[in-house]
């Protein structure tokens, strides 16, 4: 059974392996999104304490197998479409290549959409890259409408995508 919590400083070690190893997949895929090298202990503790973002870990039998943040404003990523009066947005979202195919993202981000929903935001927002296709048509197949695609100067192409 998967059971969601919010991040605690103890689980910053095991965050930060997820999410290298996420990073590390995703460059072995030629997509230029998560660097392993950007991800730190210190980074990762200062996200679980930062009080504008809500970091939680899906959990079974004890370990950490998931992730994502939730934040109530995303004015760098969105810009004018950042909407805080009724969005909710969703970000760092991974589970553990152990248990991928499991249906554990999936159930993790039903949690997410139903937690925005509860703090009575109507849209739950989200972004990835464009050119990682497997992740795109994962967004569209949960229900996600494709809002706008994103080139920035680093020539990164981001797709933002919005379900309510």
């Amino acid at each position: 059974m998967l059971e969601v919590l919010p991040a605690r400083l103890t689980d910053g070690p095991e965050i930060l392996e997820l999410w290298i190893g996420a990073a590390r997949w995703i460059q072995a895929k030629g997509i230029n999104q998560w660097n392993p090298d950007e991800f730190n202990l210190a980074k990762t503790e200062q996200l679980i304490m930062d009080r504008n973002r809500e970091l939680y870990v899906a959990k079974t039998e004890g370990n950490i197998i998931g992730t994502l943040y939730i934040c109530w404003s995303d004015p760098v990523v969105w810009g004018e479409l950042n909407d805080a009066a009724s969005s909710g947005y969703i970000h760092r979202f991974a589970v553990k290549r152990s248990h991928s195919g499991q249906g554990i993202g999936r159930e993790l981000l039903l949690w997410a959409e139903d937690y925005i929903r509860s703090k009575g935001k109507k849209q739950i927002r989200l972004d990835c890259m464009a050119d990682n296709e497997r992740l795109n048509q994962y967004y569209v197949n949960s229900g996600y409408f494709h809002k706008k695609l994103l080139h920035w100067d680093n020539g990164w192409k981001i797709n933002l995508y919005e379900k309510e």
